[in-house]
């Protein structure tokens, strides 16, 4: 029996090598596998070749809009209680307005935020507040139309910071602006902390 498994084994590692003959030179390579614009697509794929360093794409290497990373922090502080945004603050705010005025497809979305002092029902009425007082200040000065802008007030669903101290407070109290549109511009949020005095 074990003569038989033997010759079995033998039998079938003999039918499992092949002969391959090379060729005599190496495959000569049709499509292009570089990646001339670092966007991730080969260029044999890519249909727009020459897209930016860091744009986000589709399957074909194009992308939607091109990636314009934009930060923009304004500092406003509210006191205590309060929505009023003081008139120091407004040129901060002109600069949003500047931004929706050179971008006339944009559509932006004030969000806003609060800590954890209070309530989560009066919260959430505040951080709106705060959010529809930046919102007149765009459409009343900046005539920048209302219906390009939402507002939400989240109060404290979305916390930056979970401590219980003061500067998790002052960093949890912020409206956050979010701009978006369908041409030429990427994803941008703009963040204004409110401040308690």
């Amino acid at each position: 029996m074990k003569a038989f498994i033997m010759i079995l084994v033998l039998l079938l590692s003999a039918c499992s090598v092949q002969t391959i003959d090379m060729t005599p030179q190496p495959t000569q390579q049709i499509f292009d596998l570089s990646d001339g614009d670092s966007d991730g697509m080969i260029q044999a794929r890519d249909k727009c070749p020459d897209s930016d360093a860091g744009v986000k794409i589709n399957n074909n290497g194009c992308g939607a809009n091109k990636l314009h990373t934009m930060r923009h922090r304004l500092d406003v502080n509210f006191a205590n209680d309060s929505s009023l945004v003081k008139p120091r603050y407004v040129p901060e705010i002109k600069k949003l307005a500047d931004f929706m005025s050179e971008h006339p497809n944009a559509e932006l979305t004030i969000e806003g935020h609060t800590s954890i002092q209070g309530s989560a029902e009066y919260n959430k009425k505040l951080s709106k507040k705060r959010a529809l007082a930046i919102k007149h200040i765009l459409t009343s000065r900046f005539a920048i139309d209302s219906d390009r802008i939402s507002t939400v007030g989240l109060g404290f669903d979305k916390l930056l910071f979970v401590g219980n101290d003061q500067y998790s407070h002052k960093k949890n109290r912020r409206i956050v602006a979010e701009i978006s549109s369908d041409v030429s511009l990427a994803f941008m949020k703009w963040t204004i902390y409110s401040v308690e005095n």
